[in-house]
């Protein structure tokens, strides 16, 4: 029986042998005493499976892995409470929230750099939810880690967009800043 619903014989979908593989070592991970480094959150949001016809609709994979990556953070987040205290853990919240601080402090179309070659994300639009992350942390907004992990952008010439990597990377960061904290 399928883990998860298959995309077709004409569609691709991920590698059913590399989702099961991933998902099953996770599940042994996550049942251990001590929730370890092998499953941190940050290498569930960066997993990737290849792609294949016939293999398992992404959709589906990537909301199970919104719930592993959310179940993870609460389990860290109880650790470091259980261990060291809510103070310590908030502490760790705001020194992640106050790294992102120096970027949402530069000017419009000047947050991040273009790419160096094809497209990349339109800037006004990356910019946009910045600003709503400023916003959030001046405490005039309401944005949650999905709003950020879920955004999507235009895909723009180079002389309007920003670097699709780096944007990544930052909105992965403030992801897990407000994780963190939800």
């Amino acid at each position: 029986m399928a883990t998860f619903t298959t995309s077709g014989t004409l569609r691709r979908g991920y590698d059913k042998d590399a989702v099961d593989t991933f998902f099953s070592e996770a599940r042994e991970l996550y049942q251990q005493d001590e929730l370890p480094e092998e499953l941190e959150v940050e290498r569930i949001r960066t997993v990737t499976f290849p792609l294949v016809f016939s293999g398992y609709r992404t959709d589906d994979v990537d909301q199970a892995l919104e719930r592993l990556e959310q179940a993870c953070w609460q389990r860290q987040r109880a650790q470091v409470v259980a261990t060291l205290g809510t103070k310590e853990w908030l502490s760790k919240a705001y020194d992640s929230a106050a790294s992102l601080y120096p970027r949402l402090n530069r000017p419009r179309g000047e947050r991040f750099r273009a790419p160096e070659k094809g497209k990349g994300y339109q800037r006004s639009e990356v910019d946009d939810l910045l600003d709503r992350l400023a916003k959030y942390f001046d405490g005039q907004a309401e944005l949650t880690a999905t709003d950020v992990a879920s955004a999507t952008f235009t895909l723009k010439g180079k002389g309007s967009s920003y670097d699709m990597s780096v944007v990544d990377v930052y909105l992965d960061r403030a992801s897990s800043v407000l994780q963190a904290v939800e």
